[in-house]
């Protein structure tokens, strides 16, 4: 009984012992069906063969849909969300985006572009302004 209880441990053993397991980017990840889609983009490290690709993609995506959205809401009466006077740099605007979705884990299955949205309307609301 005891070797057999050893034999199923020892391999979870091994799996915890791994830590966390990074998935890489996908070709799948290009086609942007939802906003984990964006972020496992935006969260490619350099070791990943698609690293390259993956972070240009990101970016573009990501300035271009903050670019859409502020254009549509400039001849809005009331705005959206108001960003800041000084605004962070990209890599740190997106690291900041990644960051809010992974604690916010249900707006990971919207379309990317909502996602991006909700995150802009909820870290810079326009109260007060």
């Amino acid at each position: 009984m005891r070797t057999r209880l050893l034999a199923l441990a020892l391999p979870a053993l091994a799996l915890t012992s791994l830590g966390p397991v990074r998935a890489a980017v996908t070709e799948a990840n290009f086609h942007m069906q939802t906003a984990g889609d964006l972020v496992a983009l935006c969260s490619a490290t350099q070791d990943d063969p698609l690293a390259t690709a993956a972070v240009h993609f990101c970016q573009g995506f990501a300035v271009g849909a903050y670019q859409t959205l502020s254009g549509l809401q400039s001849g809005m009466r009331q705005k959206l969300f108001c960003p800041p006077q000084a605004m962070p740099s990209r890599n740190q605007a997106i690291a900041n985006f990644v960051g809010w979705i992974k604690a916010n884990p249900s707006a990971m299955a919207e379309p990317p572009a909502d996602a991006l949205a909700d995150y802009l309307i909820t870290r810079f609301p326009c109260s007060g302004r």
